[in-house]
């Protein structure tokens, strides 16, 4: 996949499961285990948002 169709993919993301099907396309057959990986950084990732939005909410 080009890296800039990738972006633009990812920055038109509206929820994080659209992040965990690109992100299970990109990676195709690897192994269960990077994917796994994967998700738990994109849901990490979702969530340290969520926590920094509750910190500066007027940012």
């Amino acid at each position: 996949m080009n890296l800039d169709k990738l972006q633009e993919k990812i920055d038109s993301a509206n929820v994080i499961e659209e992040l965990i099907m690109l992100s299970n396309q990109v990676l195709g057959k690897s192994s269960d285990n990077v994917k796994n990986i994967i998700e738990m950084f994109i849901i990490r990732s979702y969530s340290m948002g969520k926590k920094n939005m509750v910190k500066n909410p007027g940012e």
